[in-house]
């Protein structure tokens, strides 16, 4: 039987040396334009669940916006490329480049998260705030890809730096790329006290890594990916031992060439907020 619903999961990345610079302020660049794919066509989109990593445990229960583009068609070849980036993380979100671009938006609000006493991590969904507002998602997005059925989609990192040359991203036959982009609407704070405790080997397999300073388990959860402060991305966790003291030892995962970490690196989410989009066909 078709199933007319679907959902997508979607996980920009961002880097260590901006989580761990400061707290983000009103206006200011969650991520900027990241890709999802979707099936070709226009699609409806119902609800937005976003997770939400805490700040040393302490839930954020902050709003949000969220902002839907489709991809920039080249007006002479019919080429499709991602909308321009509209900053870095922690910087004011500049929209004047890619405002063409943009088919929708919405707000994350303090009403659509669960309550204040979660410990480790806040979870939000636009459907909590119907009782509030009368209202939820109804919003049709339609990709750009749909009235170009022959296209290379090239490619630009997500905070504005063009590779050189752009590379062309491999989309899935039958599917278009959509793209979202996070803007803060207050102060989400990333920072934490994570540390490694002495060095370890990670990379090209299965490898486990000593933590203290804070305790992991309020921070971090199996099928987080890691990294240290350098933006080096250590892995995919595991599993996480019991907490003794401040002490942790995580298991990770990585499918990368053999490296290490010094003692007292703070490690870092490589994916701080996770959105479930969910849609109907």
């Amino acid at each position: 039987m078709y199933n007319k619903y679907f959902t997508v999961e979607v996980k920009p990345d961002i880097d260590a040396d901006l989580l761990g610079a400061a707290a983000l302020a009103d206006d200011d660049v969650i991520w900027s334009w990241w890709p999802f794919q979707i099936p070709k066509g226009s699609s409806r989109l119902l609800n937005v669940t976003a997770r939400v990593t805490s700040t040393c445990g302490t839930a954020q229960i902050r709003p949000f916006q969220l902002f839907f583009a489709k991809s920039k068609v080249h007006p002479a070849t019919g080429s499709i490329s991602n909308p321009t980036s509209i900053g870095e993380y922690n910087t004011t979100a500049n929209f004047v480049p890619s405002k063409n671009e943009a088919i929708g938006a919405l707000k994350i609000e303090a009403i659509d998260y669960m309550c204040n006493s979660l410990v480790g991590a806040s979870v939000a969904s636009t459907g909590n705030s119907v009782a509030a507002n009368g209202s939820n998602i109804d919003m049709v997005l339609t990709p750009s890809g749909s009235d170009h059925a022959n296209y290379e989609l090239s490619h630009t990192l997500p905070s504005g730096v063009v590779l050189s040359p752009p590379s062309n991203v491999a989309i899935t036959p039958g599917y278009d790329i959509l793209w979202v982009a996070g803007v803060a609407c207050s102060a989400f704070d990333f920072t934490c006290g994570v540390t490694i405790d002495g060095e370890f080997s990670f990379g090209d397999g299965t490898s486990v890594i000593h933590t203290d300073g804070i305790n992991a388990n309020i921070v971090f959860s199996p099928g987080d990916v890691i990294q240290e402060a350098d933006n080096t991305v250590i892995g995919t966790i595991v599993s996480m031992s019991e907490a003794v003291g401040r002490d942790v030892d995580i298991t990770v995962f990585s499918d990368q060439p053999a490296n290490s970490v010094a003692n007292n690196v703070v490690i870092y989410p490589r994916n701080p907020i996770t959105l479930e989009l969910s849609f109907e066909k």
